[in-house]
């Protein structure tokens, strides 16, 4: 008796690979096989990852995988015919069908990634956001821990923002935070993580860098915001600076919870980061007042 979830892709370009993207999880179906003559096709390495039944020819996957349903993705309607004269008319889903059926899918993935963009992102600077930031510091401090690793931290708070805000109105003080964001981004490192913490506030992780080491980064993009003119909505430039706290995690002391770990190396970088506005701000300080 057929299975009636058992699918064969028919075509393993741009279309079938999204379909076979649709219906990997889908617990309604079994993808039996997928068939392309071209075995670099997207969708074929995807299936041999997934462990999917490759094929080079039609008949040849219909007799050994004996489908329920078959989507052909070819653009050709002639293979159509032929896996109809096994399955029946309606055992094809084809032509403007499948062309549909994809366009759906792809819209629904992009409306997927852009809800995952919206959840880990901040709105206005683009800048990771402060739910996301803390899962990842989790992990990077569970690898320092595991590694005996350094990890440290960059808190930092723009000088005066509220001066801005109240001097140029609010479009200024967004225009200096996304600013602030691409300038940062244009310092750090691959490895290194922005993100908005809040406000005028902004995190940095810094993997696999001691205090002393994040000091110096920090130090060198304050150089970089201090010297770079930002132009307001109105065409009025202007300059700023920011303060801010370094704090490293001790890789010798792995025996707390990690959340424990995580609100210490934060509190510490606060800590610090008030530190440096209470000696002047426009400067950046550690645990041990640098």
């Amino acid at each position: 008796k057929e299975d009636p979830r058992r699918v064969l892709i028919l075509g393993a370009g741009v279309g079938g690979t999204s379909v076979l993207q649709m219906l990997r999880d889908e617990a309604l179906v079994e993808i039996v096989g997928i068939v392309d003559t071209n075995p670099a096709a997207e969708g074929i390495l995807l299936a041999k990852e997934e462990g999917i039944p490759v094929f080079d020819d039609i008949e040849d996957a219909v007799r050994a995988c004996a489908p329920c349903v078959a989507f052909n993705l070819t653009g050709n309607e002639m293979v159509e015919d032929v896996v109809a004269e096994s399955l029946g008319v309606g055992g094809v889903i084809g032509g403007l069908e499948a062309r549909l059926i994809v366009r759906m899918i792809n819209q629904i993935k992009d409306a997927k990634q852009q809800l995952r963009h919206e959840a880990t992102h901040d709105h206005l600077t683009g800048a990771f956001n402060r739910r996301y930031i803390t899962s990842q510091l989790e992990k990077n401090l569970a690898q320092a821990i595991r590694y005996g690793i350094p990890h440290s931290v960059v808190l930092l708070d723009i000088d005066y923002f509220k001066v801005v805000n109240d001097t140029y109105g609010h479009p200024a003080g967004d225009a200096v935070l996304k600013t602030l964001v691409k300038i940062l981004q244009s310092c750090i490192r691959d490895a290194d993580t922005l993100a908005r913490w809040g406000g005028e506030e902004f995190i940095i992780l810094l993997p696999h860098s001691s205090e002393s080491e994040a000091i110096q980064a920090a130090e060198k993009w304050l150089v970089h915001v201090c010297t770079q003119d930002i132009e307001l909505p109105d065409g009025q430039t202007i300059s700023i600076s920011f303060s801010a706290g370094v704090a490293s995690h001790n890789a010798q002391n792995n025996k707390q919870p990690m959340q424990h770990c995580v609100e210490a190396l934060l509190h510490q970088a606060d800590i610090n980061l008030y530190a440096a506005k209470e000696a002047g701000r426009k400067k950046v300080c550690g645990s041990a007042g640098h």
